[in-house]
């Protein structure tokens, strides 16, 4: 019984997934883009951009209508979408809905590579209809090897970007001397200790490596283990960069309410410099999981999983925020919560 309110794996796999792609101007956020559209497995995908300049798709792509929308061979889709990316996106959907374009599965939200991604996650997230139409999946970002250095230091756009995503995609490696893509790393591993970087060849990566399961398969059901990309396999613990990553364990169940009002004072507290938050919950009196994700102070609604994936049934809570936020959550976790723990 679902005493909570948590959305039903059934409530939530009706919702279509939606993963951001940022990256700053030139990273190559679009040639990825063309590569990814072409792969069988990405067909009935969307791509709503909202760059300066045009799309540069190629050339036997067919116009299809006033929002500058061009159709592939496989059913994937790619708007120019001008204005508040807000209202475009929505404008989609009705467009979709009405019958104006095909039918699409899933959609890819690239913002202007001036933009900070936050605002546009946490649209989805708190916005009524966008959070019953969409579930936000993964945040990726694009980085480019030659240009990234002195991006970090004169954007704290491109920061900003890098130290949201779940993955990382570090493009012009072929290009750039191995030296400098060394060099680059470290500097990664500072704004986002957890996120996996994925090295893109010639412009394209596997849509497999950068997007979960259930982005590419929508009707995945919540029985099978989720994987959204929200879990850091492993984080560099010698790093002292800006950005700090923490995983905060329970072994035994959690009460709900608590747990609530811990987070409520974290977000509160901490808005600006809590940059994800992210879980599995073993909550008190719920059969399966339950999944939270948040941007900021914004927090997605809970969805309660069938059933847990394989291995031990505890709550792990991941959290993305500069280094004193992490600090006080990992002291306010066991002081509220008792039992707690806390690693990176």
């Amino acid at each position: 019984m679902n005493r909570f309110a948590f959305l039903t794996p059934d409530t939530d796999r009706n919702r279509m997934p939606v993963a951001l792609l940022s990256g700053f101007l030139g990273s190559g956020k679009t040639t990825l883009v063309n590569a990814l559209l072409r792969d069988p497995h990405m067909a009935g995908t969307a791509v709503a951009v909202n760059e300066f300049g045009e799309i540069p798709l190629d050339r036997d792509l067919i116009d299809h209508g006033a929002d500058k929308t061009v159709v592939l061979a496989n059913g994937c889709l790619c708007c120019n979408l001008a204005g508040d990316m807000e209202d475009a996106v929505m404008r989609l959907f009705s467009r979709r809905d009405g019958g104006e374009m095909p039918q699409f599965r899933r959609l890819i939200i690239e913002p202007s590579g001036l933009s900070d991604p936050a605002p546009i996650a946490q649209a989805i997230l708190r916005n009524p209809v966008m959070a019953r139409a969409m579930r936000l999946e993964a945040i990726v970002a694009t980085v480019d090897a030659l240009f990234a250095a002195a991006q970090l230091v004169r954007h704290p756009e491109t920061r900003k970007q890098i130290a949201l995503a779940d993955r990382l995609v570090l493009t012009k490696t072929d290009l750039a001397e191995p030296g400098r893509v060394q060099a680059l790393r470290p500097a990664l591993r500072d704004l986002n200790p957890g996120a996996p970087v994925v090295t893109a060849l010639h412009g394209a990566a596997d849509a497999a490596a950068l997007f979960p399961a259930r982005f590419l398969d929508p009707a995945l059901s919540g029985g099978v283990p989720y994987r959204p990309g929200l879990f850091a396999e492993s984080v560099d613990i010698d790093h002292a960069g800006q950005y700090d990553s923490v995983s905060l364990y329970a072994a035994q169940p959690l009460r709900w309410r608590a747990f609530e009002t811990w987070l409520r004072g974290i977000r509160i507290a901490h808005a600006e410099n809590l940059l994800r938050v992210k879980g599995m919950l073993n909550i008190d009196g719920a059969d399966g999981p339950v999944v939270v994700q948040g941007v900021h102070h914004v927090i997605d609604a809970p969805v309660e999983l069938d059933v847990w994936p394989d291995g031990p049934r505890q709550s792990r809570l991941v959290m993305i925020a500069d280094r004193a936020t992490i600090a006080i959550a990992r002291e306010s976790w066991a002081a509220a919560l008792p039992g707690m723990i806390a690693n990176r």
